[in-house]
């Protein structure tokens, strides 16, 4: 009975099967083979993957990429401040990253190069074409898969997509003879292509510029600060056009002409994190050269990073001119960097253009930002403010060829400063010898004076050694006070330097913690080094009693070295105050003794350090 059961069970199943309509029985042989078939679809689904620059690629900051290119720069200086300007092509973009899935779930291209985010919920309309004639038109959003139903599964059709990157305005969904009419000043974004839905039904849209996009930047990164309040910001002299494009085959006829004219509210912040670097962007059908551009600036105050110190730059409206002329399809970056005016010294081929202040490591990680003047030029002994020769990290010896440089360099705009070379140096000294010996002189020379060039003996706000100076100083009140201001004379402090080889070699492998504090007042057994005993001041008795500073010169160098990775000591500054003496008595007036020094000891080989270094101030000069 149960046999029988089974039996009709079974056969009971079979005839259900043999019943459905189409039911395709095939045989259990190794030799069959099974059609798969891939079911067409009808809808086409959409996704944004980002815009293309079509310019070169510009330089990365904190996910956003601007130009920091200064070989082209105009400088125009003024007493407080200098303006440096200059144009190319690398506009600041939110760049996306190769291969990133989008918010949507799908993965989008990439071209090579920059490619600029699109934000979310930009809006744009897709167009499908089926040869000339439109078939469908949909408006969508980016971030969203966007899709559009009802096409023929096998079908091959062309697609246009066009967006006037905003949340708000969107193109025509019936285009007029396959063209629109472009509105003003508007970001026109075109892409195009062709899918068979046979084979795909996934489109990823990356879009082009097809207006030529002119972005103004005003920067204050170079004066090493957030711009606060409203300055007044003014651009005339465009002279710009609207259009028409052609759908299918993205082409851009110019069209009326207008005169845009911007103020400081049009101006968007670079980078959310910051408010040194703001930029406004116009655009145009036209290929006319605009040669009439001027920026005008008044009262733009910053507020200075080092210690929040409010400063005011120009007090009387200053004019800045450019001449561009428009690509389609590309930007043109007109870019006024804001940067400190340098003191100078000497006439002629003498003449040296000294920053009004110590460098100091932020130890910021944004590459753009890691260095900066102290706010004021002041006596200080902040371990912030010491470095190694040639390294990139304060208070610390290099620990990699990336930690390796010269720190002036790396000053925002990159390129406008560098430390001085041993002949620049030399204009501010009257001799040369090694540290050890220099340091030996302090109170015992003999003899007739041989006081630096051009130097005083100052004690205003600290001691220091004074120079004369032939440019660059203010007369009223500014941002630098007046002219008895720290900041308006070329003063060099008496903050010392570490000599202790000992102390060195415990601060130089882990010292960055001590770039908050101050050496002056720190010993070394506070700090747990131990190395000679209790009360082992880390700057000794240098602070309050002589100045250094680095040049970026070795003492023995040449292309057979340079080829090896090799130099051998290194020059620096060294000054303190002294007086004549005789049989060790001291007479007549005190005056700045100043020295080229040589670090003769010192060697890197193959770029690694032999032996280490002082830690010295670090004082730069304007490159060009």
């Amino acid at each position: 009975m149960k046999f029988l059961q089974k039996k009709g069970a079974h056969w009971v199943v079979a005839m259900a099967i043999l019943a459905i309509p189409g039911t395709l029985i095939t045989s259990c042989s190794k030799d069959s083979k099974t059609a798969i078939v891939d079911t067409k679809s009808n809808k086409l689904t959409i996704a944004v993957g980002g815009i293309k620059t079509n310019n070169d690629a510009g330089v990365k900051r904190a996910g956003v990429s601007s130009s920091n290119n200064t070989a082209e720069s105009k400088i125009y200086s003024f007493s407080d401040v200098d303006m440096a300007v200059s144009m190319d092509n690398t506009v600041p973009v939110k760049t996306t990253t190769a291969h990133a899935a989008r918010s949507n779930g799908t993965a989008a291209d990439v071209a090579p190069g920059v490619t600029e985010n699109m934000e979310q919920d930009t809006k744009y309309v897709v167009y499908i074409y089926s040869g000339s004639t439109l078939v469908a038109a949909k408006e969508l959003q980016s971030g969203t898969a966007g899709t559009i139903d009802g096409l023929d599964p096998a079908g091959s059709y062309t697609w246009v997509a066009l967006s006037y990157n905003s949340k708000v305005d969107a193109p025509s969904l019936t285009p007029a003879s396959g063209a629109i009419a472009l509105p003003q000043n508007k970001d026109v974004l075109y892409a195009s292509g062709t899918v068979n839905l046979a084979t795909s039904s996934n489109i990823n849209i990356l879009f082009n510029h097809s207006f030529s996009r002119v972005g103004i930047e005003l920067n204050t990164i170079g004066v090493f600060g957030n711009i606060t309040g409203n300055p007044s910001v003014s651009v005339s002299g465009l002279n710009l056009a609207t259009g028409s494009i052609d759908l299918l085959t993205g082409a851009v006829t110019a069209g009326s002409t207008f005169t845009p004219t911007l103020s400081y509210a049009d101006f968007k912040n670079v980078d959310p994190l910051y408010n040194d670097a703001k930029i406004a962007y116009v655009y145009t059908a036209s290929t006319a050269a605009q040669s009439a551009i001027s920026v005008q600036l008044q009262n733009l105050t910053v507020n200075h990073v080092d210690g929040g110190l409010a400063r005011t730059y120009f007090t009387t409206a200053s004019n800045f001119n450019f001449s561009v002329t428009p690509e389609l399809g590309k930007s043109h970056h007109l870019l006024l960097n804001v940067v400190e005016s340098p003191l100078t010294t000497g006439s002629g081929a003498a003449a040296v253009k000294w920053s009004r202040s110590n460098l100091y490591d932020r130890n910021n990680a944004d590459p753009l930002r890691n260095f900066a003047f102290y706010a004021t030029n002041a006596q200080r002994s902040r371990a912030d403010g010491y470095f190694s020769y040639g390294s990139l990290v304060a208070a610390r010896f290099p620990s990699a060829l990336a930690q390796k440089g010269d720190p002036c360099t790396k000053i925002y705009p990159q390129g406008l400063w560098k430390q001085p070379t041993g002949a620049q140096v030399s204009t501010l000294t009257s001799s040369t010898g090694v540290l050890n010996n220099v340091l030996n002189l302090v109170g015992t020379l003999l003899g007739a004076a041989d006081p630096a060039p051009g130097s005083a003996v100052g004690t205003t706000g600290g001691n220091h050694a004074q120079y004369a100076f032939t440019a660059g100083g203010t007369a009223g009140t500014n941002a630098f006070g007046d002219a008895t201001s720290n900041s308006n004379n070329m003063r060099i402090f008496y903050n010392g330097q570490i000599v202790n080889t000992a102390l060195l070699t415990q601060i130089g492998s882990s010292g960055q913690g001590l770039l908050g504090l101050g050496l002056s007042t720190l010993n070394a057994d506070l700090l747990g080094f131990r190395i000679i005993g209790t009360n082992v001041d880390i700057l000794g008795d240098s602070y309050n009693t002589a100045a250094a500073f680095w040049t970026d010169s070795p003492v023995l160098a040449g292309p057979l070295l340079d080829l090896l990775g090799t130099r051998v000591g290194y020059y620096g500054y060294h000054a303190f105050t002294t007086r004549r003496a005789v049989l060790g008595l001291p007479f007549g007036d005190p005056f700045i003794k100043a020295s080229t020094t040589a670090e003769a000891l010192n060697v890197e080989l193959l770029g690694l350090d032999l032996l280490r270094t002082t830690f010295k101030n670090v004082r730069c000069v304007r490159a060009n």
